[in-house]
């Protein structure tokens, strides 16, 4: 079977519980939900091992306490490390969870987003590998050229999924359209999807990103409740996947769960919307709970599909 690889950079958050977002100059106050956590590339390459699927990590990862703990978490989901240890730490960042599960994060990053890019050159690449990367890592200009630069150079029978993060309005336009330019699944949710239209031309997302994509390339937008809309290729006609039924609780790893078993699910042979529909429900699963490590597992997804039905 084929191997995820993913390059999304990982660092530790704290979470933090408020009833609301401070006014500016304001303050609110917040309860701790459980001490800092390991996020970030996590979630996605987590969801992914969970399913049962060979996943392994380039990002880099330091020599401090913040990077041991990740290594562990990693460790723990049987996740394998690529790169090489870095003297310092991962950054920390703080997210804010309010009363309506809606979580608003400040980043303070490390070494996470300063590669060494001979540890990306000497990966040794298998025809069948699955390479993820986030929009959000090529907001960071110095990631951003060594990301941009390997993904270039990737061998064409490669797998390269790409997905959206809160970051997609600052990544320099023109990283933006020679990543787009390679990818071959693009999954974005509707605000990024917004963001993306209003910086690469006027009309429906999908015909805005068709002029920047193969051909070939499969689109996922999705939209909370309202589902999924896929295209498998240009020339095909957009279609909806539904959701499932949930109780918002906390879209902490919601999107996360969604990528992650909709890759999952493709490495493992099933079609586009089958896939989709599977990362409806893991979408479902976490934002009906509050919590971290909520990721859930392909046993759960399976019991969840068989007493739920589509909205």
């Amino acid at each position: 079977m084929a191997r995820f690889i993913s390059t999304q950079s990982i660092n530790l958050e704290l979470p933090l519980r408020v009833d609301h977002l401070p006014d500016q100059g304001a303050e609110v106050r917040a309860s701790i939900m459980e001490g800092a956590v390991v996020a970030g590339g996590f979630y996605v390459v987590a969801t992914v091992a969970r399913q049962g699927v060979a996943a392994c990590v380039t990002a880099p990862l330091g020599t401090g306490p913040n990077s041991i703990q990740a290594r562990h978490s990693l460790g723990r989901e049987g996740i394998s490390v690529l790169s090489r240890e870095i003297v310092g730490d991962i950054g920390l960042r703080i997210a804010a969870i309010d009363s309506e599960g809606v979580r608003s994060v400040i980043t303070s990053p490390g070494v996470e987003v300063e590669p060494d890019p001979r540890d990306l050159a000497g990966i040794i690449l298998r025809g069948n590998d699955y390479v993820f990367v986030s929009l959000n890592d090529l907001a960071y200009p110095q990631l951003a050229e060594i990301l941009t630069n390997w993904i270039e150079q990737l061998p064409k029978n490669l797998y390269l999924a790409v997905a959206g993060g809160p970051l997609v309005g600052e990544v320099d336009l023109d990283v933006m359209v020679k990543v787009l330019a390679r990818v071959d699944l693009l999954t974005l949710n509707k605000h990024q999807a917004d963001t993306v239209r209003m910086r690469l031309g006027r009309g429906p997302i999908a015909e805005v990103l068709r002029r920047y994509v193969k051909p070939e390339t499969a689109l996922v937008l999705r939209d909370g409740q309202n589902g999924a809309i896929i295209q498998e290729s240009a020339g095909q006609t957009p279609r909806g996947v539904p959701a499932y039924p949930a109780d918002l609780m906390d879209t902490t790893g919601a999107g996360e769960a969604h990528t992650g078993v909709l890759l999952a699910s493709l490495i493992m042979g099933s079609s586009l919307e089958q896939a989709c529909a599977r990362a409806n429900a893991a979408a479902a699963l976490a934002m009906g709970r509050r919590g971290y490590y909520r990721i859930p597992t392909a046993s759960q997804i399976d019991n969840f599909l068989a007493t739920n039905p589509r909205l």
